[in-house]
């Protein structure tokens, strides 16, 4: 089961590339605003009331723990893109893909591209779902999954 993936090259991205992390972005790991991580998180969101004061802090005591933003910070500095299609295309497990069909983050248009490649993938495409359909619309993304492992 794949989610909401990422890992094709979109606009501002190529393979072979070590991407720049901006100063602004290192600034992270020493002053994390919980205003800022909002901000980068809403758009993770169909529907902007899911993002609670409560799952904010969540996110904000997960981001803030020892490690965190200078190990995501190293990880993003290393990250080079490869092309994922020689990868994908071995795969013979039977795959789902879960996508939610309002995702600002990762569009679900990129989903055709994991289709193309993947023998006999499926999507479940979930209305009005953003980037995190298990958080956003758990018992729909659970139902597809458990309907697709019963299958």
């Amino acid at each position: 089961m794949l989610v909401s993936l990422d890992g094709f090259a979109s606009p501002g991205f190529e393979y072979g590339q070590t991407p720049e992390v901006g100063l602004s972005l290192k600034a992270m790991k020493y002053v994390l605003p919980k205003s800022l991580l909002k901000m980068s998180l809403a758009p993770a969101y169909a529907n902007p009331e899911v993002l609670t004061p409560e799952l904010l802090t969540r996110y904000y005591e997960m981001m803030v723990a020892p490690g965190v933003r200078s190990a995501m910070i190293a990880r993003l500095e290393q990250s080079v893109l490869q092309d994922p299609v020689p990868i994908l295309a071995r795969i013979t497990a039977p795959t789902l893909l879960v996508w939610g069909d309002r995702d600002a983050m990762i569009p679900i248009a990129n989903a055709d591209d994991y289709l193309r490649v993947i023998p006999g993938a499926r999507l479940v495409r979930l209305p009005d779902v953003g980037h995190l359909p298990q958080e956003e619309a758990a018992q729909p993304s659970g139902q597809a999954i458990l309907q697709f492992l019963g299958s």
